[in-house]
């Protein structure tokens, strides 16, 4: 009796293992090194927001005070101003693992199912695969120390002039009265230097007006008389920054994240801004906010009958079950107070369906 029932003892123990389902599990506690497993993540999204921002810079001309007397223009400004504004944003959204969303995969005798086939449709993410990343980059043009107007008159501000002096001499037992001359240098001031360069303004224009006027006679055609009439407008250019000041604009762009995680749409300050300052932390209060919003995401019908959380599934284990998400669409808007910088469609991982597949399954 006791040597049959031992081969049907042996028989049981292998069937038993051999009809060991899958089990797959959220991890919500130390890992046990002693079963083996493999374990994967659900992805997340993650939104990234590139804010291209403009530095205008404009410094006065030298001669900025005399620009109405001389030159008749108003309203020139003799103070150096730097001002800022957003010229450009785009976004981008890239998929990581959530931190949150681990799971680990027990294996029966057969394997771990399709394991395999349900990460490389990207519905899942191995631990060990490299997820596409960005970083977070802050570029900007430097300033040069290039001196700014190099070019303030034809004439040298130093002249040397000619005085008369009297002195006296003795002639024929008489003291005399007799002139002596004397060079003196002098500098001029920048009222004198403004005059000079207005006059030499209205110089070059009188003589442009020459080379386009058909009734005058000169030697030059074509690419030569092309040429003058741009050296010209390049001289008026420089003269007139005299007066009027000079504009630099430098562009530098920083780029900003943002992980979505309420489903029932949320707001957020992404960066503040001044026109002052320009890109700012979120938490500096020199500056307005620039709020990132979602909307709720767009449900398919019926939404709720399928729809899980993580926790829910941990309460009570499915056996022979992969857990993937179904990403849902949703709206994204960047505004600035009540003004919308721009928007984008986007679909969110976190925001979608916690769904399951059987571990075995057909498809090509």
């Amino acid at each position: 009796m006791s040597k049959n029932i031992f081969p049907v003892i042996v028989s049981l123990v292998f069937l038993g293992c051999n009809s060991k389902t899958i089990q797959v599990e959220p991890v919500g506690k130390p890992i046990d090194n002693k079963q083996v497993a493999v374990y994967y993540t659900l992805p997340r999204t993650v939104v990234y927001v590139k804010v291209v921002c403009s530095q205008s810079e404009y410094i006065p001309g030298p001669f900025a005070d005399y620009a109405k007397k001389f030159l008749g223009i108003e309203g020139v400004s003799n103070t150096e101003k730097v001002e800022y504004s957003i010229s450009k944003i785009d976004i981008e959204t890239h998929s990581e693992t959530d931190p949150i969303a681990i799971f680990a995969v027990y294996p029966s005798g057969k394997g771990y199912g399709n394991y395999l086939k349900l990460s490389a449709e990207g519905l899942i993410l191995p631990v060990n695969q490299t997820i596409d990343s960005k970083a977070i980059t802050l570029s900007q043009d430097l300033k040069s120390d290039e001196v700014i107007f190099k070019d303030l008159s034809v004439n040298p501000f130093i002249a040397e002039e000619t005085a008369t002096f009297y002195g006296r001499t003795l002639r024929d037992s008489v003291y005399v009265r007799v002139p002596i001359q004397r060079s003196m240098t002098v500098e001029r001031n920048l009222e004198e230097k403004a005059k000079e360069a207005a006059d030499f303004i209205f110089s070059i224009r009188k003589r442009r007006l020459d080379f386009l006027t058909p009734d005058v006679d000169h030697p030059f055609a074509g690419d030569a008389l092309q040429l003058i009439l741009k050296e010209l407008q390049r001289l008026e250019d420089e003269y007139l920054a005299l007066f009027i000041g000079k504009r630099f604009t430098h562009a530098f762009s920083q780029t900003f994240s943002f992980i979505p995680s309420s489903a029932e749409g949320e707001s957020a300050i992404l960066f503040r801004f001044s026109e002052s300052k320009g890109l700012l932390t979120p938490t500096d209060l020199s500056g307005r906010p620039i709020l990132i919003e979602l909307d709720q995401p767009e449900y398919p019908e019926k939404f709720d009958a399928v729809k899980g959380s993580i926790e829910a599934f941990a309460v009570k284990a499915k056996l022979d079950r992969f857990y993937y998400r179904i990403p849902v669409v949703t709206s994204m808007r960047i505004l600035d107070g009540k003004q919308q910088l721009t928007s984008k469609r986007l679909s969110v991982y976190q925001y979608g369906l916690l769904a399951q597949l059987p571990v075995s399954y057909w498809g090509n």
